[in-house]
């Protein structure tokens, strides 16, 4: 796979099945370079063997710039979306399913963030960001440099990937929209005479918008939005609800009565359990939950799926802490469908209402990203990474698994697609597991060390443009997920809290060790070290260290986007506030002797630093402080600066910069391998 081929990468929505159980409708986008931006559209997917026999395939039904999300309504006689256009936020829209031609009911200023339907299909309950007076373009003739000065307090105010990153003057809000008559005539502008009648505003006029009410009017975050009876069920974030100050990651079930618009939190008191979402699903309401702790904001813990007893107004967990599931539910028949992490792969599991409930539905060599029931049976269709694709439908019967779709054709026709060959590593410590990808042709092949963000996260033996990138260009990849990891349980997530560069280092080189000898093609001593985040922490505190691994093996280092002075995170990061005490202890001292920061002057490594100039995650003053300690070290060093990105730059960022990201990586490792 060559940097250009990534606008080849298909990324596919969770299904959303129509009544009949016919066909679902999904979403494909991928970067496209012409536009530099994501573009896709909707598909509609035949779920019948019989159908697909017949010679019906895939179909493209929409023709927008980027439509997304997409939700049949309960009734099957509409889809609705999110569409965006070029230079504009998403908007909620409507298209028939049977087909026609889709129009937009909403003009939020923010765009719409999610939404879902009402049983009866009558209405939507959407979230969007509501900008107070005078903020982000409210007021004509004042841009953002020339708003009125901020008055803060508290330390939850900003958020990567929102520009310019303050989120408390324009909380996540929610309101309830009613669906509008396919049938009626298209409305029109006033223009003339009618424009001019008393109390009538052309610029107030927007053809074909909804009719839409709040239900909430605050300063709260609210989020996963769902229909309960006469009432909207949804989560509230504890910290924005509490007021400024406030240092809780909880986030609140919360019931609003939709005629009287009257709230009611659905926990007990002191509970530590954060609600991520909720679902209802025979009539049973479903969360993710993370136990937060006494902190309220404890770290590297799995999210769990609990149930909500009514008459105890209490939530009760279903499944194992052990396992952590995903930020997402789907009502089936007897529970919830809900995929989880776990050893380098994403399971789905069929969670029902009583504890012990929880039946696996599918454990392949997969990654599944969303997953939607079939009426009719106990089918299900899934979207999916698989090793060889970064998105396909696929349909999951008896525990088996059939894709019906091609959608990486145009990737499988451009390239090769190098699958990853497992290997687990054994230590003193315990296993540690994780892939090896050698590239085509003879070795020995240089190797480049490649270590995740997270930490609690995880790689998979599924698509990852990054390992195919630099298998592609000849170079062996060797990846694994050492403690500190999500998918191996809760102990070894946790085993890393207060031991970075510890615990983390040993079994990333242990299996770099492990990999060298099981695999005699790849060359010990062309070997290259790189990652992003908290990848990019262990990639500088590795080569800040070179003794502590007896020889010096590294040829260069690459170090993105990294955590790399803990400290300094504090109040400069938008989780400044409670990852570093957290993860490194509360005081400073023990940030100190955790930063890779502070080892800068021992590094030997030639390095290149990429980094983007609108991260608030890992702030851009990391990188740059970072290079400028390597180079008055006099190390070989290069700074890769990103305008206009954040932190999500490999994942959403333009994809002119992520292709130029790769382009320089590979010639950083040309130079020095």
């Amino acid at each position: 796979m060559r940097p250009e081929q990534i606008a080849l990468m298909p990324t596919v929505s969770t299904p959303s099945v129509h009544p009949s159980g016919r066909w679902a409708v999904v979403s494909v986008t991928h970067p496209s370079l012409e536009a530099d931006d994501e573009i896709g559209q909707l598909w509609r997917v035949p779920l019948q063997a019989g159908r697909a026999r017949s010679g019906e395939s895939p179909a493209r039904i929409t023709r927008g710039y980027c439509d997304t999300a997409p939700q049949v309504s309960p009734d099957g006689r509409l889809i609705a979306f999110l569409r965006r256009l070029p230079g504009h936020r998403a908007q909620l829209a409507l298209v028939e399913a049977q087909g026609g031609e889709p129009w937009i009911i909403t003009s939020f200023k923010q765009g719409v963030h999610e939404f879902s339907w009402s049983p009866d299909s009558s209405r939507i309950v959407l979230t969007a960001r509501v900008p107070d007076p005078g903020r982000y373009g409210t007021v004509k003739g004042i841009d953002a440099g020339h708003e009125d000065p901020r008055r803060l307090t508290g330390v939850m105010l900003r958020h990567n990937g929102l520009v310019p990153g303050w989120y408390t003057d324009r909380p996540l809000q929610i309101f309830l929209l009613e669906v509008p008559d396919p049938d009626a005539e298209p409305a029109v502008r006033p223009v003339g005479r009618a424009a001019g009648r008393p109390g009538v505003s052309a610029d107030d006029c927007r053809p074909g918008t909804a009719v839409v009410r709040a239900l909430t009017e605050d300063h709260a975050d609210w989020s996963s939005p769902v229909f309960l009876d006469d009432a909207v069920l949804a989560c509230r974030q504890a910290a924005t609800a509490q007021g400024p100050g406030s240092r809780e990651l909880l986030c609140d079930p919360v019931r609003i009565d939709i005629a009287t618009l009257a709230t009611r939190s659905l926990r007990r008191r002191h509970d530590t359990r954060s609600v991520e979402a909720v679902t209802v699903s025979d009539g049973r309401v479903f969360a993710l939950v993370t136990d937060r702790g006494p902190s309220a904001c404890e770290v590297a813990i799995n999210t769990e799926v609990a149930v909500l007893d009514r008459k105890a107004a209490d939530l009760r967990t279903l499944t194992d802490p052990d396992t952590g599931f995903t930020d997402s539910m789907a009502p089936a028949p007897g529970g919830v469908l809900v995929a989880d992490e776990f050893a380098g792969r994403g399971r789905l599991h069929l969670v029902g209402a009583s504890p012990g409930s929880d039946e696996i539905l599918l454990d392949h060599d997969v990654v599944v990203t969303g997953a939607a029931a079939i009426p009719g049976g106990e089918d299900v269709v899934v979207s999916l990474v698989a090793p060889d694709s970064p998105g396909e439908v696929a349909i999951v019967s008896g525990g088996r698994v059939r894709v019906v779709t091609d959608f990486a054709a145009d990737l499988h026709r451009a390239t090769d697609v190098t699958r990853p060959e497992e290997l687990t590593a054994a230590t003193a410590e315990g296993p540690v597991h994780g892939w090896v990808l050698t590239p085509p042709g003879q070795g020995p092949h240089p190797v480049i060390l490649m270590i995740h963000g997270g930490p609690h996260s995880q790689y998979t033996g599924s698509f990852f443009d990054e390992f195919q990138v630099m298998a592609g260009a000849g170079y062996a990849v060797v990846a694994c997920n050492p403690r500190g990891s999500s998918g191996y349980g809760q102990d070894h997530a946790r085993a890393l809290v207060g031991r970075f560069g510890q615990v983390d280092a040993d079994d990333v080189m242990a299996f770099l060790d492990a990999a060298l000898t099981a695999h005699p093609d790849l060359d010990p001593s062309r070997i290259g070290i790189m990652g992003g985040s908290y990848g990019g922490y262990l990639t500088a505190w590795i080569i800040g260290h070179d003794g502590r691994w007896a020889e010096h093996r590294w040829r260069g280092a690459i170090v993105e986007r990294g955590y790399l002075d803990p400290p300094s995170f504090v109040g400069a990061s938008d989780i400044g506030w409670y990852y570093p005490q957290r993860y490194n202890g509360e005081s400073r001292a023990e940030q100190e002797s955790q930063s890779a920061m502070r080892v800068a002057e021992q590094v030997t490594t030639p390095t290149l630093v990429i980094h983007s100039e609108q991260d608030l995650r890992t702030p851009f003053s990391q990188g740059l402080e970072y290079h400028a300690r390597l180079a008055m070290a006099g190390v070989e060093t290069e700074l890769l600066a990103f305008p206009g990105e954040n932190h999500e730059l490999t994942r959403s960022g333009t994809p002119w910069h992520r292709r130029q990201r790769f382009e320089a990586i590979l010639e950083f490792w040309r130079a020095h391998i």
